[in-house]
């Protein structure tokens, strides 16, 4: 480094311009006026299908691997990883194997970035309980996807904002949101990307890679943590401004997934139209939710919600969030088989006694919060929207 310091200095001195490819730790202060500093593109589909006709190109038709597949599914890698991931694909004569090994070596790829994360979009819509206003309108998002939505004058789906009670589902529906608009889910995590040496460098090279992988849904998951207001620290202050001007300019078709939970830390620029298509606030669950959860709980277990009386249950757990109605019912579960017997209604009441749900503890933080949504943001769930209109 000292010797680079040194060549960089007498280059200065002799009037010359320093070029420096990205990527790149960090630049001596005293040099960073005299450097220009070039990011390298990812490969882009053209680059990509070479390397595909390189490497696939003789056993592609025999074994039935299609090429647009293959491409689309190795975005996002350098040309080295794109070849070597083909190379591996090559040794499988099913299709569907060898796709995953070009999928597995992405995922090998983004975990070696440290911020960022290839994660299996295994949560369907039907799994989320409630929310109705949220899941119609992810539903009718995947419309922005089609070909012809350029055309029709359709811009590109910026994403949402979800805030809310925690524990409410905030998560699961940004997971879910992948499925439904049939798109790779990537999570960037905003404490690794402060934990580099280069912050802004990790988040530029992690908003290149995703880019690089478009169309992907990028879940983003308790914003507040890396982006909320509280700290005088300059470096984050200017990740936050670069996040902030990568959602407002970008135009390559990456849905952004935020959640929030402690809203109050949330800077206002970060909630302004632009950034995001919607802002949504996630209430505890109406009656008819906390029914509609506890039947999908009971009846992902193998029970039937019917004989257990979930829907009386429900009527009665009103401060519950759908994370706790959860683990009631994995509680009653643990207590059935302690005494060697089938899940009964008195085991999902018992465990509902033992259960102090955190709107109880947080009482006022929660009014607060509810408070926040009710002005800023839109309704997450119909029941609870008309509940509201009669003052609750």
């Amino acid at each position: 480094m000292r010797a680079l310091r040194d060549f960089a200095l007498g280059a200065r001195a002799a009037g010359a311009t320093i070029i420096v490819l990205s990527p790149v730790l960090a630049l001596p202060i005293e040099l960073e006026r005299d450097a220009a500093v070039i990011d390298l593109p990812l490969p882009d589909a053209i680059e990509a299908g070479i390397v595909f006709d390189v490497e696939l190109a003789k056993v592609a038709s025999a074994r039935g691997f299609r090429r647009d597949v293959f491409i689309r599914a190795a975005l996002g890698l350098t040309r080295g990883e794109i070849a070597r991931a083909y190379r591996l694909a090559s040794n499988e004569y099913d299709p569907v194997r060898a796709l995953e090994r070009v999928v597995a070596e992405k995922s090998a790829a983004l975990r070696r970035s440290s911020t960022l994360e290839l994660i299996a979009p295994d949560v369907k819509l039907e799994d989320v309980g409630g929310l109705e206003v949220l899941k119609a309108w992810l539903r009718a998002r995947v419309l922005a996807f089609d070909e012809g939505a350029r055309a029709f004058g359709l811009a590109e789906p910026r994403g949402m904002l979800v805030c809310g009670v925690q524990g409410c589902g905030k998560s699961l529906v940004s997971k879910a949101a992948a499925r439904v608009l049939g798109l790779p889910l990537v999570r960037l995590d905003f404490a690794d990307v402060f934990a580099m040496a280069s912050p802004e460098h990790a988040l530029r090279e992690a908003l290149r890679v995703t880019e690089a992988v478009a169309p992907v849904v990028l879940w983003v998951d308790e914003i507040e943590k890396g982006l909320g207001e509280g700290t005088s620290d300059a470096g984050q202050a200017r990740v936050f401004g670069a996040f902030l001007t990568w959602l407002q300019e970008h135009r390559s078709l990456v849905f952004v997934a935020a959640t929030a939970n402690e809203v109050e830390r949330l800077p206002p620029e970060l909630s302004r139209r632009g950034r995001f298509d919607e802002i949504f606030f996630v209430d505890l669950p109406s009656p008819k939710e906390r029914q509609d959860i506890l039947r999908l709980q009971v009846t992902r277990r193998g029970r039937d919600p019917l004989a257990l009386g979930t829907d009386a249950l429900g009527e009665e757990l009103e401060h519950f969030s759908g994370a706790e109605l959860e683990q009631v019912v994995t509680s009653a579960l643990f207590r059935a088989y302690a005494n060697k017997r089938e899940l009964a209604a008195p085991d999902l009441r018992a465990a509902a006694r033992e259960t102090t749900p955190l709107a109880v503890l947080y009482e006022e933080k929660i009014q607060a919060l509810r408070a926040w949504g009710k002005a800023r943001a839109r309704r997450a769930s119909a029941d609870r929207r008309t509940l509201d209109l009669f003052g609750d």
